[in-house]
C-alpha cells in the first residue's frame, strides 16, 4: 500500500489533476480507432473512481488527524481500495506504481519504469502535467494516468526535515523501505495503471 497515493490521493487525490490527452506507444498489434477510444474511456473512468474513493478516505483522515492519521489509514486501505475499484469494471485491473515507492508492492515492472521515466522527463520539460499514455500489448492495453505532487502531498512526501518527529516515527514503523520523500511541488509522483482486457475494449 504505497502512500504514493497519498500524493495522488491527497490533492484531493488529484481530483484536480486531469488525464490530459492520450498518447500511445503502438506495438505490432495496432489498435483501431474504436478500441483506442474504448480503452481511453475505461481507463479514465477507472482512474477517476479510484481517485474519488481513496481520496475521500485520505482527505477525511487528514482533516481529522493530520498526516500521521492519513498515513495510518493509507496503510490499511490503499491496496484493498485499489483492487476493489478494479473489480467494479469488467475486464479491468488497477495498480499504482512509482519510481520511488513507499510500499514495495508498488514497485514498477520494466514497462512501468520506461513509462514513468518518459512521463517524468515530460513533466520536467513543461509546466503542464504530462499526458496520459496507453501501451498496447497483445491481450491487454495499459492505460497510465500521471499523478503530480500537489501542495497537500508535501505533508508526507516533501522534505523529511520538515516532518514532525511523530510523522517520521510512523513512516519508519509502517514503511521501513520508504523511498517516497524529498519531492517538490509539481513533480511526477507516479501513475495509476489501468489494465484493460482488449477483448472487453472491443465490446
Amino acid at each position: 500500500m504505497n502512500y504514493f497515493f497519498l500524493s495522488a490521493s491527497f490533492a484531493l487525490l488529484l481530483l484536480a489533476t486531469s488525464c490530459g490527452r492520450t498518447g500511445s506507444n503502438t506495438s505490432s498489434i495496432d489498435p483501431g480507432e474504436k478500441e483506442m477510444q474504448s480503452v481511453q474511456e475505461i481507463g479514465t473512468s477507472a482512474a477517476d473512481s479510484l481517485m474519488k474513493s481513496l481520496g475521500g478516505k485520505l482527505k477525511s483522515a487528514l482533516q481529522s488527524g493530520g498526516p500521521v492519521a492519513a498515513i495510518q489509514v493509507c496503510q490499511l486501505v490503499a491496496l484493498p481500495s485499489t483492487a476493489e475499484t478494479g473489480n467494479q469494471f469488467e475486464g479491468v485491473q488497477i495498480r499504482r506504481t512509482t519510481l520511488k515507492p513507499r510500499n514495495p508492492a508498488n514497485t514498477p515492472d520494466e514497462t512501468d519504469r520506461a513509462v514513468l521515466l518518459e512521463l517524468e522527463q515530460a513533466a520536467n520539460n513543461t509546466e503542464a502535467p504530462p499526458e496520459s499514455k496507453i501501451i498496447w500489448e497483445e491481450k491487454v492495453a495499459r492505460y497510465y494516468r500521471p499523478l503530480m505532487i500537489q501542495e497537500v502531498c508535501l505533508n508526507c512526501h516533501g522534505k523529511p526535515e520538515s516532518f514532525s518527529p511523530e510523522l517520521k516515527t510512523t513512516l519508519a514503523n509502517l514503511y521501513p523501505s520508504d523511498q517516497a520523500t524529498g519531492y517538490s511541488l509539481g513533480e511526477l509522483r507516479g501513475v495509476i495503471r489501468v489494465d484493460v482486457d482488449r477483448k472487453q475494449a472491443h465490446k
